[in-house]
């Protein structure tokens, strides 16, 4: 096997103990970006008495991770096998990794083969309530033991307010759901900036401009921008003649991944600037690993890419960033600063040319923290609340805020937050709609801080 690192132990530990359990319940591992999850799968395999089924959400990270486990367990990972219809495989080994869907309709195989123990990578990608496929296959297995691992253990949730418009906010996957969520308990989290203290990520620069995001609009759900606001702003603020500057402004950067609106803005990057090329989604798979491949061997220096984040751009040269595009998701954020977070000799950091508003919205990705407060939830830089409220109100809330919350002392509501007067300040709203309000609405618990702020402006 391999010497751990320092931060490696502790969660190994935990997750070989959950698999010792009598009847645990189904729990999350939280790993950085970098960490190398593969490697607790092994030695998690090796300590595993009873067979282990490791769950893969797609065939690309299924067949790198098998082949990662491999390479580790050298003798040991003869006991593994493949279970995929799209990796042309359906062996069943002791240690048997597998896509969902190849397995969704098989649970009763895997029961009566005496698999009770499961490892589910990626965990936030999938469903988090009980009713999905994943939680259809648990029950008619009769799998016991479900450890999830993720290094992002949110899921972006539909909501409606009570005008019967949609919104959209993160929640962790330990909260409840009116369906049931299925992960019940983190028990374990390494932190995003405990990588970067122990030097296992890449030290982050970041250089962040100005920004006019008078242009970007939200989708129907509230959930991201629309791909024409977006555009549309990408243009107001420079569009790709501020690519090209950053560009120049750092002729030391060998390795640059650029992240543009669309493929015309790409294409037409890429004929001005030498040494670079385009990547994105219609192109086939060859041509995109060979676009890859001469990026790695720093023939290619830029790479223009358009909406698409390759499981084989796991390369650790990358030492820039540069985001051209606006997103309002906290995921997309992390996944694309993730691609230059990895350590590597020939560099000495990784600079984030930020030309979206993005680090303005969300913070730097090295302050991302998860805390167990009453609830599990995510925060970012200035312990701004990243998880649990309408992505609109990213940045108005505090992790003091959450903390007054969990102690009971609820801060005021100050705006109006349904009816005829929503959006406006409670001071302002007439006194006998107010009283109107307090002697006729049917006051539940949920609304009693309303109630009292209520009162108090009367």
């Amino acid at each position: 096997m391999i010497t751990l690192r320092q931060n490696q132990s502790e969660p190994i530990a935990k997750a070989i103990a959950y698999f010792q359990q009598r009847k645990p319940r189904p729990s999350l591992i939280v790993l950085p970006t970098a960490w190398g999850k593969s490697i607790l799968t092994a030695f998690v395999a090796r300590e595993c008495k009873d067979k282990l089924l490791v769950v893969q959400p797609s065939k690309e990270l299924l067949e790198q991770n098998y082949g990662k486990y491999v390479s580790l367990c050298g003798g040991m990972a003869m006991n593994a096998a493949i279970f995929s219809a799209s990796c042309g495989s359906k062996q069943i080994g002791w240690v048997t990794y597998a896509t969902i869907g190849s397995i969704k309709s098989l649970g009763k195989k895997f029961k009566e083969l005496g698999f009770t123990k499961m490892l589910i990578d990626e965990a936030h990608l999938y469903p988090r309530e009980t009713d999905s496929m994943l939680g259809t296959f648990l029950r008619e297995s009769g799998i016991t033991h479900v450890l999830g691992i993720t290094a992002t253990p949110v899921k972006l949730q539909q909501n409606y307010d009570r005008d019967g418009k949609t919104y959209s906010k993160l929640v962790m996957l330990t909260s409840r759901s009116k369906k049931g969520n299925f992960f019940k308990d983190i028990i374990h989290v390494g932190q995003v900036g405990e990588m970067v203290r122990l030097g296992y990520w890449s030290p982050l620069k970041y250089s962040v401009g100005s920004f006019d995001g008078s242009k970007l609009q939200y989708n129907t759900s509230r959930s991201e921008f629309t791909e024409a606001s977006v555009q549309a702003a990408f243009n107001a603020n420079g569009g790709t003649a501020s690519i090209i500057t950053a560009l120049d402004s750092n002729p030391d950067r060998k390795h640059i991944l650029v992240f543009v609106p669309s493929v015309i803005d790409a294409e037409q990057l890429s004929r001005i600037y030498p040494h670079s090329a385009v990547i994105h989604g219609a192109m086939n798979n060859k041509e995109r690993a060979s676009i890859i491949a001469r990026f790695r061997a720093g023939e290619i220096r830029v790479v223009f890419n358009v909406r698409v984040l390759s499981t084989g751009f796991d390369y650790t040269g990358i030492d820039c960033i540069i985001l051209g595009i606006s997103t309002a998701s906290i995921a997309l954020y992390y996944q694309i600063i993730g691609r230059a977070t990895r350590i590597d000799p020939n560099k000495r950091d990784a600079l984030i040319i930020d030309q979206g508003g993005n680090v303005e919205r969300f913070g730097r990705v090295e302050d991302i923290s998860f805390e167990q407060g009453k609830i599990w939830r995510m925060f970012g830089t200035g312990g701004r609340l990243l998880s649990g409220i309408p992505i609109t109100d990213i940045g108005k809330i505090t992790r003091e805020d959450t903390q007054r919350v969990d102690n009971g002392q609820l801060p005021p509501v100050e705006f109006m937050p349904f009816g005829k007067y929503q959006g406006q300040r409670l001071a302002d709203i007439p006194v006998s709609y107010k009283r109107w309000m307090l002697q006729t609405f049917k006051w539940e618990a949920r609304n009693e801080r309303l109630r009292q702020s209520l009162v108090a402006t009367m």
